[in-house]
């Protein structure tokens, strides 16, 4: 289901000269070059609306490669079931949240970490249905964190990766959208292909993007 933005911002495109999936001009479409996987996990991308149309959307192209997917354009969504659907229960989500846990005397804890609402971690993750991921700068994605205060409902997933990103970020630890959820993906048990391929269409994506 797309949301009342996505259909706006759609409404103003030529239908003629750009793809209405991946938000492409149609000769540099991406959806027939992106084979779709399935994976157990649900995954919703809440995207900032200035991040809608860029160039390098790597969310868009994480919703293209995934079929459980959905990506929602907005800033503010009234509860946790319009994102997610009626039949989800949000203390079997989880968020991937903004800042990073830090170890004894500053040292990185494990790869990623499942916090619940009480920020206790949890051992054994697989109770987890789905995954939400915001989309957007940091600032962005804080002002998507603090208008939709029905997230704090949910357990919060923290990244700690021993890897930089492809392209570089404000923070260290800092990766885009499509390479947080493969990151995640491949830390709650999905098969490794599906995060490799996250990555190869993002690598792909980057190199391509001067010609766009």
């Amino acid at each position: 289901m797309k949301s009342n933005t996505d259909r706006r911002a759609k409404q103003k495109f030529d239908r003629n000269t750009l793809c209405l999936d991946c938000y492409r001009p149609r000769a540099q479409c991406l959806c027939e070059k992106v084979i779709a996987l399935d994976t157990r996990l649900k995954v919703v991308i809440l995207q900032h609306p200035q991040e809608q149309l860029k160039v390098l959307n790597s969310a868009r192209l994480a919703h293209l490669v995934l079929k459980n997917s959905r990506i929602l354009v907005g800033l503010s969504w009234a509860n946790f079931k319009k994102v997610a659907g009626l039949q989800e229960n949000p203390s079997e989500w989880g968020v991937l949240y903004l800042k990073p846990e830090e170890g004894d005397q500053g040292s990185r804890v494990a790869p990623l970490t499942v916090f619940n609402r009480r920020k206790l971690p949890i051992e054994d993750t697989s109770f987890l249905r789905g995954i939400i991921a915001l989309d957007g700068s940091w600032k962005q994605a804080k002002a998507l964190w603090w208008r939709n205060a029905w997230l704090l409902k949910l357990n919060r997933i923290t990244l700690n990766p021993d890897h930089a990103s492809l392209r570089p970020q404000v923070k260290s630890e800092g990766l885009s959208t499509i390479e947080a959820i493969a990151f995640v993906l491949d830390n709650l048990g999905e098969t490794k292909d599906t995060g490799a391929a996250l990555n190869k269409y993002y690598g792909e994506l980057i190199i391509d993007a001067p010609s766009f």
